[in-house]
């Protein structure tokens, strides 16, 4: 594959913030983030994002008509669906409100007399099997893998698409020869290849020249002869992916596998993704998954798979994003919790712009937890009643109240700075401060509206432990859920002191620290006399 300069706008403006961030793009390849990075219409400067914990992955930011996206930056040599699930899992840790993600790339096409799919096509995966996931029997190959989909209401917008392309007479073909003429040095890379050649069942590949490389095939007899399209030489087709773990890459179990399951495509990764999170797959054509692959068609089908998502992107109302449902599981929220108190010190610039930028990623935490204790997002936390996963729940609650103890730190050492600064002599950092101490006393409020919410979501936490560990007889559970109550009705007190006294941040802070330390020694206690 010929090397080519990294497509798409250079960033140069200021990122929105994290929520605001709703749909990822996840490539596994060079030839498919290269594509991606083709098809922005703006793109963002990272450097403030603060990564969820332990997140390896590396973003660009960018805007797609009305819709800010994630895409990964694949490292090299890492592919498969192990990665591409690990992708997925460090993008929710760093961007929680994500909805969707589309996995877009390359795959290896089906062709058929029923499909006359060709290199170049592109597939969006309705259903995705693990074909090679069952058992041999007498009968022959049982597969035991369960069928997986993309979410309804993902299904239900390649409507969308489908109406910009049969009503408005969308040209996939001209989409992807205008993104292409924005690549730099006119995307030449990128160019459409001359030769689509598919050979019958039976023509072996040749390790050293093959006449899948040759410039002209000198066995015109071996080829499947197929017409010129008439209309848009590129196709959108809808069906089923074959995923695994292994490439496919043999005509005679390609053909008999997919007369089996009705598969019109092959790909490694989607299977394992939709696991995470709703995922829907905009796959492009680059071989016929026969042993005469190779990496003629990558880049274009590649940006033939970017194209299509751009369209789909673009076809999509924001408003339907928004209203996607969110699925947050309790390790992504600690997590990214834990993204900012991890390291205080990771932002530039002067220490008011230091403090200015923690306070904010500390706020956009806060207003998570808003939503998932009392609003839009409260009944998306999976949660699981199972003993051995409810015992899980309790170490992850406990890990998650001592995080609630670092970030109370954090902000105490916000107020020793606001102490330290405000007794400078500077005019011009006191004006300054002036200004974020207006903001901070706008927080005050805030933390007035969280001493009533927090204890209801405390509370209710410990209701439902004590009412499960009666029903299973659970003494820890009940001991916990004893415990929670106390603590929700600590924090009502402190939230009921803090109005009526007016007591200073850093006093509210500090009180609340000290509850919280007790509830976790206590929890430990309990945890400690649950295993003797």
């Amino acid at each position: 594959m010929r090397a080519t300069a990294i497509a798409g706008p250079p960033a140069t403006l200021d990122a929105p913030a994290v929520k605001e961030f709703m749909i990822g793009w996840i490539c596994v390849l060079r030839a498919e983030y290269r594509a991606a990075l083709a098809i922005l219409d703006e793109r963002y400067e990272t450097k403030n994002v603060v990564r969820g914990s332990e997140d390896k992955n590396q973003y660009v930011l960018g805007r797609v008509g009305s819709h800010n996206v994630i895409i990964n930056l694949p490292p090299v040599g890492l592919n498969g669906p192990v990665h591409a699930f690990s992708v997925a899992r460090d993008m929710k840790s760093t961007f929680p409100r994500m909805r969707f993600t589309l996995l877009v790339g390359i795959a290896g096409g089906v062709p058929s007399l029923d499909s006359d799919i060709r290199l170049g096509d592109v597939v969006i995966g309705q259903k995705i099997i693990p074909y090679r996931t069952g058992k041999e029997t007498q009968y022959g190959f049982e597969r035991t893998g369960m069928v997986k989909a993309p979410s309804s209401e993902l299904l239900t917008t390649i409507g969308y698409l489908n109406d910009r392309i049969d009503i408005d007479g969308l040209d996939l073909s001209l989409s992807i020869e205008e993104v292409r003429m924005k690549i730099a040095k006119g995307g030449a890379a990128f160019l459409r290849p001359a030769s689509d050649r598919c050979y019958k069942l039976g023509f072996a590949h040749q390790e050293s020249g093959c006449d899948c490389v040759l410039p002209e095939s000198q066995y015109p007899e071996r080829l499947v002869h197929r017409s010129e399209r008439e209309d848009d030489p590129v196709r959108l087709f809808l069906g089923a992916m074959g995923s695994d773990a292994a490439v496919m890459k043999n005509a005679q179990s390609r053909d008999a596998i997919a007369k089996r399951e009705g598969i019109v495509c092959y790909e490694m990764e989607s299977w394992a993704v939709m696991d995470l999170i709703p995922c829907l797959p905009i796959r492009g054509i680059s071989d016929y998954a026969d042993e005469h692959k190779n990496d003629a068609w990558h880049l274009y089908a590649s940006l033939a798979a970017a194209t299509c998502a751009r369209e789909y992107l673009l076809a999509l109302p924001q408003l339907v994003v928004r209203n996607f449902p969110v699925t947050i599981q309790g390790y992504e929220i600690e997590r990214y919790m834990k993204g900012t108190t991890s390291n205080p010190n990771m932002f530039c610039g002067s220490e008011i712009e230091k403090l200015q930028q923690t306070r904010d990623h500390l706020r956009e935490r806060r207003e998570l937890f808003k939503e998932l204790m009392h609003g839009e997002h409260r009944d998306s936390i999976s949660m699981s009643q199972d003993d051995e996963e409810s015992n899980a729940s309790q170490d992850q609650m406990l890990n998650n109240l001592r995080e609630g103890l670092k970030h109370l730190e954090v902000l105490d050492q916000l107020m020793d700075q606001e102490n330290e600064l405000c007794r400078g002599g500077d005019p011009v950092v006191r004006q300054k401060y002036a200004d974020l101490r207006h903001q901070i006393r706008g927080d005050r409020m805030i933390m007035r509206d969280l001493a009533d919410i927090a204890p209801e979501g405390v509370g209710y936490t410990g209701e439902w432990f004590e009412s499960v560990g009666s029903t299973f007889g659970n003494k820890f559970m009940k001991k916990t859920g004893r415990l929670m109550t106390s603590t929700a009705q600590y924090i009502r007190n402190m939230g009921k002191l803090f109005k009526s006294k007016n007591l200073t941040p850093k006093r509210m802070w500090r009180g609340l620290r000290r509850g919280l330390r007790g509830t976790c020694e206590g929890l430990e206690k309990t945890t400690t006399s649950a295993q003797i």
